[in-house]
């Protein structure tokens, strides 16, 4: 989905314990890199919606949403980071052609995460300290 010129996009947040769920992004895809999973927005389609369905076609598995986290916008792209429960009976299948990590929230972001997504994983290693 367009807003004003600026394409609205979700990204899950999927955490089991201290560890947050990031996937490489597709050859084809660039940039290449780390993100949290998730995809454009569609016409008509809300966040939550996105989020469900984005994570069922890119990792074949079915989350959960919750509330939004928070939005960064880098260019013409605004990210909607949406907090996602992953069953542990859900196991993350990428279907793109991609991989994924487990990896510790630590204050720094890892070095292959995109810079769209660095500035949200401070923020979400600083509200990890509070709660």
């Amino acid at each position: 989905m367009t807003t004003g010129g600026i394409i609205e996009v979700v990204a899950a947040v999927i955490r089991r314990g201290d560890k947050i769920l990031l996937a490489s992004r597709p050859a084809d895809k660039p940039p290449t890199g780390w993100e949290f999973p998730g995809g454009k927005v569609e016409p008509e389609e809300s966040f939550v919606a996105a989020a469900i369905r984005e994570l069922r076609e890119e990792l074949g598995v079915n989350v959960a949403p919750g509330q939004e986290l928070g939005s960064v916008e880098n260019g013409s792209v605004r990210i909607h980071f949406i907090a996602a429960e992953l069953p542990e009976s859900e196991i993350p299948a990428p279907q793109e052609h991609q991989q994924c990590f487990w990896v510790e929230l630590s204050p720094e972001p890892p070095e292959q995460l995109l810079p769209a997504d660095r500035d949200f994983w401070r923020k979400l290693a600083r509200m990890n300290k509070i709660c």
